[in-house]
């Protein structure tokens, strides 16, 4: 039986981590990626912690609210990923239904979407 959220993943999926001040938005994406058989390899919640876990963890894909606990917070983490691993895609998440402040060409999912627009993001943003 299929999962609600699942969809056609590619046999090479993403491996993703999920970055956010609120542990809770953490875990709930984090947990909608797991059961539609997207790889979460771990979650964060501060500039410090993401930056460790994708040198650590090597994902493909970076689910960011760029708002760590600021903006200018999430600005710092968005230009050290974009210099420190270039091939690591971003989907952007935020509350309004457009990335305040941010590049008008990201990716962005607003976090009141429904569960399949996530991984459908998810898996567009790694080009698998």
């Amino acid at each position: 039986m299929s999962s609600p959220v699942s969809q056609d993943l590619p046999e090479d999926p993403a491996r993703v981590a999920v970055i956010d001040a609120d542990r809770r938005v953490q875990q709930s994406i984090a947990e909608v990626l797991r059961v539609a058989g997207v790889e979460v390899i771990g979650t964060a919640g501060d500039v410090r912690s993401a930056m460790e876990l994708v040198e650590s963890g090597h994902p493909s894909v970076l689910l960011v609210d760029p708002r760590l606990p600021d903006i200018d917070a999430g600005r710092a983490l968005l230009s050290g990923i974009a210099l420190g691993w270039p091939g690591v895609r971003v989907v952007l998440m935020g509350w309004t239904d457009e990335p305040d402040g941010m590049p008008a060409d990201a990716a962005f999912v607003s976090k009141t979407a429904q569960p399949e627009e996530f991984v459908a993001a998810t898996v567009a943003a790694c080009n698998c």
